[in-house]
C-alpha cells in the first residue's frame, strides 16, 4: 500500500504533490483564499500601484506573504500552498524568509503512519506556523501595516487561529466570510430617555476587528425610520463609528497607501473582547431604528481606482443588524 502511494505521489506535478493521498484537503484548499493569494485581483491591483509609485523593490514585498519561496521550483509558488504550513521553516524574517525545503519531514498534527518523513508538531493545531505571514508585517519606514501577531499576544487566552479559521480540521482557511464575520460581533440597542445607546462589541475575534490589512473596514450605520418607514437620518456624520486603522505619509496626508506611509495616524478598531458605546438623540417623530454592522475588504475609491467592482468577494458583508421599535 505504502509503495503504491509512494509511486502516485511521485507521478505528480511538483506543484501539488499532496493531491494524490490528500484529495479531500486538497479540493478544500483548491477554493480557499490561500489557493488564490497572488490571483485575487486586488492583490494585483495594489501590487501594480505600489509598482508604479514606489518601484518593483516596494512591489515584491508583496510576494512574501503571498507565496514561498522555492529553490527547486522557479523561485516562489504561484500561491500558499501545503508546504506553507506542512514543510517549510522561517527563520528571523518571519514571512520574508519563509520557504518550501522538502528535504524536512512534513509536519503534522500527530504521528501517523506516511509514506514520507512525518514529525508531529504541536504548533501545528495550535496555529503557530500561521504567525510566519499573520504576525506582523512593517512597511520599508518600519510601519506595521498588519499586526495580527501583536493582537493575538495581548489577548488573554482563548483559542488558537486553527479553532476557528480551520473549522472541523477542514483547509478551507475561512478568512472574512459572512459566516464567520457574523460570529465575531455583536450588537445591542437600548433606548435611553431621549436618546438610544448602541453597543458593539468583538465577542468572536481573537484579533482586532478588523485584522489584517489596513484598507479593511468595518462601518457601524444606524438609521432612524418613521411610522411609515421613511428614513429620518442617521449617523452618517459620525466617524467615530468606523473602526480601521488609517495610515498617514510624511507629510500628514491621510489616508495613504500601505507603502507611503510613515505612521498610524489613527486605529479605530474593536480590540479582542471590547465593548464600545455610541449615544444618538432620537430624532422627532422616529418609530423605530436599524443599527448594523458592515464589513468592506477596501474603501470603495480604492475598488474603483484598480477598476474593481464592489461585489461578489468585494461586495460589502452585514455582519450584523438589531432592530428597535421606539
Amino acid at each position: 500500500m505504502i509503495a503504491t502511494l509512494l509511486i502516485a505521489a511521485a507521478s505528480l506535478a511538483p506543484v501539488e504533490p499532496c493531491a494524490a493521498c490528500h484529495a479531500t484537503q486538497h479540493e478544500q484548499w483548491r477554493t480557499s483564499r490561500h489557493a488564490d493569494s497572488l490571483g485575487s485581483p486586488l492583490y494585483r491591483g495594489m501590487r501594480e500601484w505600489a509598482r508604479a509609485d514606489a518601484g518593483e523593490e516596494v512591489a515584491s514585498r508583496c510576494a512574501t506573504c503571498h507565496s514561498l519561496a522555492d529553490p527547486a521550483g522557479d523561485g516562489r509558488t504561484g500561491a500558499v500552498v501545503c508546504e506553507a504550513c506542512h514543510q517549510a521553516l522561517a527563520g528571523a524574517g518571519g514571512s520574508a524568509s519563509l520557504a518550501i525545503d522538502r528535504a524536512l519531514p512534513v509536519a503534522a498534527a500527530r504521528a501517523v503512519e506516511a509514506p514520507h518523513a512525518l514529525v508531529a508538531d504541536p504548533s501545528l493545531p495550535a496555529g503557530g506556523r500561521c504567525l510566519a505571514c499573520h504576525a506582523e508585517l512593517k512597511n520599508p519606514a518600519g510601519v506595521p501595516v498588519c499586526t495580527t501577531g501583536p493582537e493575538v499576544a495581548g489577548r488573554a487566552g482563548g483559542p488558537g487561529c486553527v479553532t476557528c479559521h480551520m473549522p472541523d480540521a477542514g483547509h478551507v482557511f475561512a478568512g472574512a466570510s459572512p459566516a464567520m464575520l457574523r460570529r465575531a460581533a455583536q450588537l445591542a440597542v437600548d433606548r435611553r430617555g431621549g436618546e438610544v445607546v448602541v453597543s458593539v462589541i468583538n465577542r468572536g475575534a481573537g484579533h482586532a476587528l478588523p485584522t489584517g490589512s489596513a484598507l479593511r473596514a468595518v462601518r457601524l450605520e444606524v438609521e432612524f425610520r418613521d411610522a411609515s418607514g421613511a428614513p429620518l437620518g442617521g449617523n452618517q456624520a459620525d466617524a467615530a463609528a468606523s473602526f480601521m486603522r488609517v495610515l498617514r505619509d510624511a507629510g500628514g496626508s491621510s489616508p495613504v497607501p500601505p507603502w507611503r506611509a510613515a505612521a498610524v495616524a489613527r486605529d479605530s478598531r474593536l480590540a479582542p473582547g471590547e465593548r464600545r458605546e455610541f449615544v444618538y438623540a432620537v430624532p422627532p417623530g422616529a418609530a423605530a431604528v436599524t443599527a448594523r454592522l458592515v464589513y468592506r475588504r477596501a474603501p470603495a475609491a480604492i475598488l474603483a481606482q484598480l477598476g474593481i467592482a464592489a461585489e461578489g468577494p468585494f461586495a460589502p458583508i452585514e455582519m450584523a443588524r438589531f432592530e428597535l421599535s421606539l
